[in-house]
């Protein structure tokens, strides 16, 4: 039989002599990131202008690449810190650095979630999206190593398509 006791604030486990202590063993499975989003301050094409990610707010009016307007209907900031993105690399954000897809795509270096969709056309109309985690290995497209990260997620009522600095990126409900 085992007991645990306090020692010096720190519980430990006691049995008795010649008794070897079990620990419960885990088995974890390496969980892949699946949340989009975007890292840092990144702006978003709203009908009144460019605007931070992280200053969404829901029923913002959001520009499409088509023309009309998106309604947003779900914001949500992710905070990961370095235990997490330790036991889940595929959770570090991937940096595109500006020109990387093409004359001003993205307009600046930009931080995503691995599994943001991102247009990879050379035209904003013609539609061909990756995730962000598949373009890695292109000129100026990498993991960025990180201690901590903060993704900023919005959701529009239908899928669209929307422009983050510069770049046309995929939203869905």
């Amino acid at each position: 039989m085992q007991e645990a006791t306090g020692i010096g604030g720190e519980l430990t486990n006691r049995a008795p002599a010649g008794t070897a202590l079990r620990r419960p063993q885990r088995t974890t499975s390496p969980v892949l990131w699946t949340l989009p989003g975007f890292a840092g301050s990144a702006r978003v094409t709203t009908s009144f202008g460019d605007l931070p990610i992280y200053a969404l707010r829901v029923n913002d009016p959001l520009r499409t690449v088509q023309g009309t307007l998106g309604k947003v209907v779900h914001v949500d900031t992710v905070k990961l810190d370095e235990g997490f993105l330790s036991a889940h690399p595929d959770a570090l954000p991937i940096r595109i650095q500006a020109g990387a897809l093409g004359a001003g795509r993205p307009a600046v270096d930009l931080l995503v979630s691995p599994h943001q969709s991102v247009n990879v056309s050379p035209g904003q109309f013609r539609q061909d999206f990756h995730l962000a985690r598949d373009l890695t290995g292109r000129p100026g497209v990498t993991r960025q190593p990180q201690m901590m990260v903060t993704y900023h997620c919005f959701h529009c009522a239908t899928p669209a398509a929307v422009m983050v600095e510069g770049l046309c990126v995929s939203v869905s409900p």
